[in-house]
Formats: structure tokens, C-alpha cells, sequence
């Protein structure tokens, strides 16, 4: 499996954000503001109006110039965010597009290594349906996705000195693996890396009946393919402090633990234009930026 593209045509790292005006978005430019000043890459900040509110309800129709010059403040309350940051001006874009966000920023993704987005704080039953854009552009965008909140990810990043990225034990993990890798060289920080293996449910009400000695072999097969997986990986990366850590459990439960002591989780979107249930379930309730690779 090739290698993710970390750069753009000109070869400097190019990082794609989404802006909304929200304390969510605002979290996102800082995270994007940051990755583009350690990187030595460019910024481009997007604010979507979609034409679909243009004709409100009630059969009221919004002036288009009203809804620009909203956007327009937006990226100007965002440019603010990217001075704190220390990003110089020169390298960052900001502009208004017509049109819904997630096609937006999954068309403008295929430009971009990485894409940012906030996550809107949410409680409850709605929990479980995490956000409409940040679900959408994860499932289809072409690079690396951040995902963000102001409320659930309030520190700021860097402080704990390690990410983490959860592999299963096959080879479909290894871009995964490798985009992590880079991504804890570029921070010189520590890398986790995670395998839960799960249980199988069996019997009427789909409980876990295997047997201790059944789960450890499952695990140490498990360990076997990780290990397989994760020895090219320290000859390209040889100075990268690695930990390999292969358990047995629920994973959304077991990657939502770890996201409390990480400055980010990075985990895997194998199939193309889906977000499967651990991913939507780590999504959820992750309290360190969540990245998707493909």
C-alpha cells in the first residue's frame, strides 16, 4: 500500500481548515494554524455559506451578499486565532465559497495534506450522531482528517508528549501506521501503538463465551501480525520511541481511555466514503483530536 502524501505540488505541506464562526471552528484554525507553522506549510481557510439556506423558510430568500460579508468576518475573526498562533500572513488564504461544506472541503481535500474540522459539542442521545459535516467529510475526504472540539479537546496540544494510533493486525493498517510514524517524528514526541482484539460474540444474545485460553491466543496471534507490521517501521523511523500494546476488549471503550492521556489518536478508514461504528464511537466521546487516514 503506497505511502501517504504529506505535501502539495510544490511540496510544502498544505493544511485545509474549516471555518464557521463557532468556538468549534476556532479550535480547528489554531489546530490547522499550528500543524501549518511547525510544518513550515501553508494555511487555507475555507468558510462554506450553503446555498441551501440562500431560500429560508417561510419563503423568505437571504441576500447573498449578507451571508458573504458573515464569512468574511468569520475568517477574519479566524485570522486572529492564526497571529496568536504566530503563522505569518503570507502563508495563509482565507475565502468564502458558495456551496455546502463537507462537498466543499472533501473537493478542496484532494488539494490538501491534511484537513482540519471542529466537532460541535454535544451530550446525550446525540452523541451517537456526532456531527453531520465532520462525519461526512471524514468518510469521503482524499487526505488525513483532524477532528476537534472546543469543549471535549479544550487544552491545547503538544503537553503530554505522545500520540497514540490503533491498528488491527493486517496489513491494511500500514498507511495508517506510517502516516503516524511521521507524524510523531515531526512532533518528537512518543508513539502508542494500540491492537484490541475483540471478543466474538457467540450464543442467543451474542455474549463473549471464549474461554481464557482462547482469548490468549487470539491475542497472540494478534501480536504477531502487529509485530510483522511494525518492523519496517522502526528501520524508516529509527529513532522513533515506539510502545506496542495488543489487548483484548471493547475497542471503543479501550481507544476513549486512551485519547485522556494523548495529544492525539490516529486511527484508520479503510473503506472508501464510510466512517464504521468504532471510529463514529471514538468520535463521539474522544477527548484528544481524533485523525482519520485512509
Amino acid at each position: 500500500m503506497p505511502s501517504v502524501d504529506l505535501h502539495d505540488s510544490q511540496g510544502e505541506p498544505s493544511i485545509l481548515v474549516g471555518v464557521d464562526g463557532s468556538e468549534d471552528g476556532l479550535r480547528a484554525v489554531r489546530y490547522a494554524a499550528t500543524a501549518a507553522k511547525v510544518t513550515h506549510g501553508t494555511l487555507r481557510m475555507v468558510h462554506a455559506v450553503d446555498d441551501a439556506v440562500l431560500a429560508g423558510a417561510w419563503g423568505v430568500v437571504y441576500d447573498p451578499t449578507i451571508l458573504q460579508s458573515a464569512g468574511e468576518q468569520a475568517n477574519e475573526q479566524a485570522l486572529t486565532v492564526v497571529d496568536e498562533v504566530g503563522l505569518p500572513r503570507d502563508r495563509v488564504h482565507a475565502e468564502v465559497v458558495l456551496g455546502n461544506a463537507s462537498a466543499i472541503l472533501t473537493r478542496l481535500s484532494e488539494e490538501s495534506s491534511l484537513l482540519v474540522v471542529g466537532r460541535r459539542s454535544v451530550s446525550g442521545l446525540e452523541r451517537m450522531f456526532v456531527g453531520s459535516t465532520s462525519v461526512s467529510v471524514a468518510g469521503a475526504a482524499h487526505c488525513p482528517v483532524v477532528v476537534i472540539s472546543a469543549a471535549s479537546n479544550p487544552e491545547l496540544t503538544g503537553a503530554k508528549g505522545v500520540i497514540a494510533v490503533g491498528v488491527d493486525s493486517t496489513f491494511a493498517s500500514m498507511a495508517t501506521l506510517e502516516w503516524a510514524c511521521e507524524e510523531a517524528v515531526n512532533r518528537d514526541v512518543r508513539l502508542e501503538i494500540l491492537h484490541i482484539s475483540q471478543p466474538v460474540p457467540t450464543g442467543l444474545f451474542g455474549r463473549d463465551r471464549s474461554s481464557a485460553e482462547t482469548r490468549k491466543e487470539q491475542v497472540e496471534a494478534a501480536r504477531t501480525g502487529v509485530d510483522a507490521m511494525v518492523a519496517p517501521m522502526t528501520k524508516k523511523f529509527p529513532d522513533l520511541r515506539m510502545d506496542v500494546q495488543v489487548g483484548y476488549g471493547n475497542p471503543v471503550d479501550v481507544l476513549v481511555d486512551c485519547s485522556e492521556r494523548v495529544d492525539l489518536l490516529i486511527l484508520g478508514v479503510q473503506k472508501p466514503n464510510s466512517v464504521g461504528g468504532v471510529v463514529r464511537g471514538v468520535l463521539a466521546h474522544a477527548s484528544a483530536p481524533l485523525c482519520l487516514v485512509k
